[in-house]
């Protein structure tokens, strides 16, 4: 996933390198043009504005954006679209759904995306989706195969050709229905790249330009964004979301030595949230979940009698760096064995590898036990034992003891009620009373 833009960068480049020359092939001719006939003079200085002008064009982000036509205001996006998009997503056994799929997904990208566009008064052009056998018309790509997944800013192209099984470990073993939510995924960060040029880098945007690091995290960011907004529509499940946070992760690369080094793992993810954190805001919910940051949700699940002890069903994203220590270590190990007693070569390869072990992450569903009597948390299956809710490096436990943990009941509590919230809370039990020397070493489990 990535933007063939080699090309292209050069194009840009020299169309700088053009307008510096004629910048200061203008202010040269104004300094010799003093005293010469006014009518060279007056030449000089349109060559001057002219090149000016063309200057300003160029410092301003690239892309295929106009000003917005005249006519109606283009109405907010609509919600429905998203969720018809989801049903169609489900309809799992037509033959021909992905690509069906995919084009109806790359019409509600443009109408997003044309709607924030006009916000900022400019007019995306709708770029060509192409598919596995098709022809390309730009960026030296004359068919699409596996594995092409890019944008092609000089034709406005976008290729889809990417086999998610094939690529993804992931991805394996996903019903169809679960392989077309990672597939828009990818078609909404190649649009990022799209909206990018015209619409700028967001927060990655410099003065300089951006890097090819710089310029996939900016696509991260826009698919963050975009799939924010269909959380709130109700056209994503926060379980689908969280499986496209998961494949972010997992495209990230090490490659920190190559010019297309795209961003590590944890990059490509921080991108993706902070878009996510412009749509979502901590407090809000999502059908039975809470927002408790913009990483971490929770639904309460059990309720101690006095209100005081609580277990929540938590999604919590986990880096898994075990597997990663081992593997620099040993990669060390080798590198120094190869560089005592093999040739330069083996040596010099053996140090490009350094530092290129992977680490694993992903949203894990676990359950967190809140207790507000001495404000501590445990979290099932995560090795540690129960501590102080200040230590949770999340944030989780803390937000959670900041909502919850005042309220006291008033009375007898009701199975499957929470003071000071409306309604029963289905699936919401109380936990029996337990004597205070209880053991804290055991966990209760919901039923």
């Amino acid at each position: 996933m990535t933007v063939a833009k080699q090309s292209d960068r050069r194009g840009a480049g020299a169309g700088r390198r053009q307008a510096r020359q004629l910048v200061a092939g203008a202010g040269g001719s104004a300094e010799a043009g003093q005293g010469v006939p006014c009518k060279l003079a007056l030449a000089t200085r349109w060559g001057l504005a002219a090149a000016l002008l063309a200057r300003l064009l160029l410092l301003a982000p690239f892309g295929t954006a106009s000003a917005q036509p005249a006519g109606k205001p283009l109405l907010p996006p609509d919600p429905g679209l998203a969720r018809a998009l989801d049903a169609t997503r489900l309809e799992s056994q037509r033959p021909g759904l992905r690509r069906r799929y995919l084009l109806e997904a790359h019409d509600l990208l443009n109408h997003y995306w044309q709607r924030q566009a006009a916000l900022q008064g400019r007019w995306l052009t709708q770029p060509r989706l192409l598919f596995a056998g098709d022809r390309a018309n730009g960026c030296r790509v004359q068919q699409v195969q596996h594995p092409m997944a890019f944008y092609c800013p000089e034709s406005a192209e976008i290729a889809m050709a990417l086999d998610l099984r094939r690529y993804s470990r992931l991805a394996r073993g996903k019903a169809p229905a679960e392989l077309l939510q990672l597939d828009l995924a990818v078609l909404a960060h190649e649009w990022g790249h799209h909206v990018n040029r015209s619409l700028g880098g967001g927060p990655f945007r410099t003065r300089s330009g951006l890097t090819v690091k710089q310029e996939e995290q900016a696509a991260d960011w826009r698919t963050g964004i975009f799939f924010g907004w269909l959380l709130n529509s109700g056209g994503l499940r926060l379980d689908d979301y969280t499986e496209t946070a998961n494949l972010l992760f997992e495209i990230g690369d090490y490659e920190h030595t190559s010019r297309q080094h795209h961003g590590y793992p944890k990059d490509r993810f921080g991108a993706l949230t902070r878009g996510l954190a412009t749509q979502i805001r901590p407090g809000q919910t999502l059908g039975s979940w809470h927002v408790d940051t913009v990483e971490t949700f929770s639904r309460p699940v059990q309720i101690g009698p006095d209100w005081t002890d609580r277990i929540y069903e938590v999604l919590r994203f986990e880096i898994d760096r075990s597997g990663q220590i081992a593997e620099n270590v040993l990669s060390g190990l080798f590198g120094a064995i190869s560089c005592i007693w093999g040739s330069g070569e083996d040596c010099v390869n053996a140090a490009l590898l350094q530092g290129k072990g992977r680490a694993h992450g992903r949203y894990t569903r676990r359950h967190l036990r809140l207790r507000c009597s001495d404000r501590s948390f445990d979290v099932s299956d995560d090795n540690f034992e129960r501590q102080p809710i200040r230590l949770d490096g999340k944030g989780q436990a803390r937000v959670l003891a900041q909502r919850d943990c005042g309220r006291v009941s008033p009375g007898p509590p009701q199975p499957g009620r929470i003071p000071g919230q409306p309604g029963n809370l289905p699936g919401v039990r109380i936990i029996p009373a337990r004597p205070a020397d209880a053991d804290e070493g055991n966990r209760a489990e919901p039923s």
